[in-house]
């Protein structure tokens, strides 16, 4: 809903830029003397320093620029008094879970990650429209016009193992109920090449879309997590599904979205760019690359 998926996936890029950087840094820290031999080619040797200018002379910029904003929304929001509750940042990610597709987000980052960045996204929104008023019925008119949208269904996270024909599929069967991992078994043995490497992760699925067949719907509508299908025929072999979770149907009322929508309706107002090096000049910020763009 209101975090896109480019967006989020901008995000996960520099998280895994971030985090890659400093595992890699404090690894290093501390170490002097011989340099430490992290790979031999040939007999010739890569340093670890040779690793670490590597690493920064690619993403050494990128990683300052994320260090620095998300200092510069920290004491923003110390400085304007701002601050976001627990409950918007626990609706957030539950909305971004809705939306998860295994496809395009394998690197996917942990909850406790994303929640972290989805705080400061929203910290960010409040700063850039701290000074703009919305008056309460046109927020109102608002969530009226969009209720549909504060209500999600039920949505099961489920994985998939398809096979060419029955008996296989009933040799899985087997290999399920003996105890056998759903998403070895999948990355083994599944020849759906867009799931397969994802150990079948198809991601989060309503059953009132078109995505299931009516036969898979009614397979997996009484299943708790952790459980499976029986094979259920295609056109073109057998699928296995793995509930790995399951999200409860959800209707945001008015009051647990409002904040959402004065921000969604403050920003179109607003002509500062979403991004915090909109605020470095106030935060006079200084760093090694020289101006900010």
């Amino acid at each position: 809903m209101r975090i896109k998926r480019s967006i989020l996936m901008g995000i996960i890029g520099v998280l895994l830029v971030t985090n890659l950087i400093t595992l890699v840094w404090n690894w290093s820290s501390g170490k002097v003397g011989t340099p430490e031999v992290v790979a031999s080619v040939g007999g010739e040797s890569v340093t670890r320093e040779d690793w670490l200018y590597s690493l920064e002379q690619q993403h050494g910029k990128e990683e300052l620029r994320a260090l620095i904003n998300q200092k510069v929304i920290e004491q923003l929001a110390e400085k304007y008094d701002i601050d976001v509750s627990n409950k918007e940042v626990e609706q957030e990610y539950y909305l971004i879970q809705s939306v998860y597709n295994a496809y395009d987000e394998e690197n996917f980052e942990d909850e406790e990650t994303l929640k972290k960045q989805i705080r400061s996204e929203l910290l960010l929104e409040e700063l850039i429209t701290k000074d703009v008023q919305i008056p309460e019925k046109e927020l109102e008119k608002f969530y009226t016009q969009n209720e549909d949208q504060y209500s999600i269904p039920k949505m099961y996270k489920l994985k998939q193992l398809k096979v060419a024909d029955r008996t296989e599929a009933e040799q899985v069967i087997e290999e399920l109920d003996a105890g056998s991992n759903f998403e070895a078994l999948a990355i083994e043995r599944s020849i759906d090449e867009q799931s397969a490497h994802l150990g079948g992760d198809i991601g989060y699925v309503p059953l009132d879309g078109d995505i299931l067949s009516d036969e898979a719907k009614g397979e997996v509508e009484p299943l708790s997590q952790g459980e499976w299908t029986s094979p259920i025929q295609q056109e073109e072999g057998y699928v296995i599904y793995y509930v790995d979770d399951i999200l409860k149907e959800r209707h945001f009322a008015y009051k647990d979205v409002k904040s959402q929508i004065r921000r969604q309706i403050a920003l179109e107002q607003v002509e500062t760019p979403l991004k915090p090096e909109s605020f470095w000049d106030e935060m006079k910020v200084d760093w090694f690359y020289g101006k900010h763009e």
